[in-house]
């Protein structure tokens, strides 16, 4: 059997989301006893960095090329401890029913940091997939910090401030963006309270807090919660997230209307992406990017940029980005005037949308279609189109909110008195929906 490398494992531990092949190191470390168990010393190594004992062992030594005994024998203590937290928690987490049922806060087996550090870790990547599960995980983490017995509350600091943190990231996914502010405040608390207050997490709490900042329409907050975040990630050689932060510090540009700011730095980070071979944030910058020259009416850049985003995003065979992509070139090729290739491309892409499950965009790309056929003059479908157009949402307020604005289209469609610009007024009310579940639907003034 062969084995990741070390240097592939601590790239592996030092962000599992952004691994590119996560899944089979996940299912290799699992079979695999000795790449567990480089693993586990790997990443306890790195959660003995914030605990106090080996830095002061380490200033009160000369300089040397090896680790302090007393920080190895930390890690190895640190290990063990997070084998224990896998065989108690792991069993668990696979059910979100049945790590409810089990209560574990109540149970001081599982009082121990390890087992806080493994909840925030499982969290981290339940957040986009299943984000209320991931909730009750940081939560869980945060009740057993309160818990713990005062030896281990002592050194729970940093424990606690990402429990906490991962309680922010869950709150930010099912957009409850005032708690997950709340959350990141405790995080920073946390963090700082520490005996050695690590500026890279103080940069992560920024970071999330930038895209915190950008969901609340708080788009100068998030600019500069994004740089400082970015000058941190810059200066300990972390090139995702530092390509992340200035990602997050265009977004806020792009949320003030400032596209001229906004697409030089995605021009940017493009550059450094192809450079540092990271596929997803060039596609990223690059769909930015025509998003940016598309509001510039810049038509000509944005469609290469989009061409650019689109052939990166097929060779990583991502087809629910691909159809996204290829849906707004296509919004692109109408808003320039091409009706006879922006309908085409249209309709292909809400076919695209709807064969992969994506029925809100499905939906919204069928307002699009409407839209361009109405303003190309071409209304014979407009009254079928509207009838297919099918929407989900989370809550009964949303789904009465989305039947009222749809119930208003149809109405005006019925009349034969319906215009491009009440569609795209309907649409833009349906898109900011999942975000703004308390707003009212408007007529078209």
């Amino acid at each position: 059997m062969s084995h990741y490398t070390e240097d592939e494992l601590s790239a592996y531990a030092l962000r599992p989301e952004a691994t590119d092949n996560r899944q089979s190191v996940e299912q290799h470390v699992s079979n695999c006893g000795d790449c567990r168990d480089a693993l586990d010393i790997i990443e306890a190594f790195d959660t003995a960095l914030h605990d106090p004992l080996p830095w002061q062992v380490a200033e009160s030594m000369p300089a040397r090329r090896n680790a302090p005994p007393a920080l190895l024998d930390q890690a190895r203590a640190i290990a063990s401890a997070d084998a224990r937290a896998r065989e108690l928690v792991m069993p668990l987490v696979d059910s979100a029913i049945r790590f409810r049922q089990a209560r574990i806060d109540d149970d001081p087996r599982f009082y121990t940091l390890a087992v806080i550090r493994l909840l925030c870790k499982v969290a981290n990547g339940m957040h986009e997939r299943q984000p209320q599960f991931g909730l009750v995980l940081a939560d869980t983490a945060l009740s057993i910090a309160r818990k713990l017995p005062e030896p281990l509350k002592a050194r729970s600091a940093w424990y606690a401030g990402t429990a906490w943190k991962e309680r922010a990231n869950a709150l930010r996914y099912v957009g409850r963006f005032k708690e997950a502010g709340e959350a990141l405040d405790r995080a920073e608390e946390a963090f700082e309270s520490d005996d050695h207050v690590e500026p890279f997490d103080l940069a992560i709490v920024a970071y999330v807090r930038a895209t915190v900042y950008f969901r609340m329409e708080r788009f100068d907050d998030a600019i500069v919660c994004a740089r400082s975040a970015a000058a941190t990630f810059h200066v300990y050689g972390d090139t995702r997230r530092y390509l992340s932060a200035l990602l997050a510090e265009a977004g806020g540009y792009y949320g003030a209307d400032r596209d001229r700011e906004a697409v030089v730095i995605l021009e940017r980070v493009a550059t450094l992406a192809r450079a540092a071979h990271e596929p997803e944030t060039l596609a990223r910058a690059l769909a930015n990017a025509a998003s940016c020259y598309t509001r510039l009416l810049e038509f000509s850049k944005a469609a290469a940029y989009y061409d650019d985003a689109i052939a990166v995003i097929d060779d990583l065979d991502i087809p629910t980005e691909s159809a996204r992509l290829q849906w707004a070139r296509a919004a692109l090729l109408l808003d320039r005037g091409d009706f006879d290739e922006g309908l085409a491309g249209l309709e292909r892409s809400r076919l695209q949308l709807s064969q992969l499950g994506m029925a809100n965009d499905a939906a919204l790309a069928t307002l699009d279609l409407v839209a361009g056929l109405l303003a190309a003059d071409q209304p014979e479908r407009v009254a079928g189109l509207c009838r297919g157009i099918t929407l989900t949402f989370s809550s009964e307020g949303m789904t009465r909110s989305a039947k009222k604005a749809l119930a208003y289209l149809a109405e005006a469609v019925a009349g034969g008195q319906v215009t491009p610009e009440e569609v795209r007024h309907i649409r833009g009310f349906l898109e900011r929906l999942p975000d703004s579940p308390h707003e009212e639907f408007q007529q078209i003034q």
